[in-house]
């Protein structure tokens, strides 16, 4: 039976001081519209462990239990609950890769492109560089997963981004080899893709693109 991957959800934008002079009052993630705080410091070190600890593209799944060995390792006593307390908040969610789960996910979430791409060299053309310009790559990576982090943000989901590089994988035989021609085929591969391109910060998941009306809107603008 497939372990369940972890995957963590938004964009971290920092420790949060409300005035000069006053303690730490949270850390701050986005998702879409919303923030969240997380004033635990359990929290805070499992939400950034379940993003995984790199390894190159060949790095091996991420799962709960790595999570919470990691943790654990570093000294967090309570790890587990932390872990909960996030998934029930959607900071973190669990996929079984062969469940429908997976697909669900998929629709309810999309890719946000972070790095800049450092492109290829003459003695290895199916492998990129990913990276902050002028330096050395953070990770290189193959093809497809570059492909997916070029072009991830522009889709609605990353369900989404399957339909299209399905469709691709079907009408361009050059790419075929490449190319898976299902959409759930597709997303068998993005799911270790996604894992690695989070942990390396070239990527991360935001909720799936959705319109918002106007006067919808200053509900969601809310810290939770």
């Amino acid at each position: 039976m497939t372990s369940s991957l972890i995957f963590p959800i938004g964009h971290y934008l920092g420790a949060f001081y409300p005035s000069e002079g006053a303690p730490l009052d949270a850390h701050i993630v986005r998702v879409g519209w919303r923030t969240f705080k997380l004033n635990a410091a359990e929290q805070l070190v499992v939400w950034a462990l379940s993003h995984g600890l790199g390894g190159g593209a060949g790095m091996e799944p991420w799962t709960r239990v790595d999570v919470e060995n990691t943790a654990r390792a570093s000294g967090i006593g309570d790890a587990p609950t932390a872990l909960d307390q996030l998934i029930d908040r959607e900071l973190v969610v669990e996929v079984d890769p062969e469940g429908d789960d997976a697909i669900h996910f998929a629709k309810s979430f999309r890719t946000r492109s972070l790095l800049a791409g450092l492109g290829n060299a003459p003695e290895d053309p199916l492998s990129f560089g990913l990276g902050i310009p002028d330096g050395r790559p953070t990770v290189t990576v193959p093809y497809l997963m570059y492909e997916l982090w070029n072009w991830g943000s522009a889709c609605d989901s990353l369900w989404h981004a399957c339909e299209i590089f399905a469709a691709v994988g079907r009408l361009n035989p050059d790419v075929q080899e490449t190319f898976e021609a299902e959409p759930h085929l597709v997303l068998v591969r993005f799911l270790h893709a996604v894992q690695v391109l989070v942990a390396h910060g070239a990527v991360y998941l935001d909720e799936a693109r959705q319109e918002h009306v106007a006067g919808s809107l200053s509900e969601t603008l809310v810290d939770q």
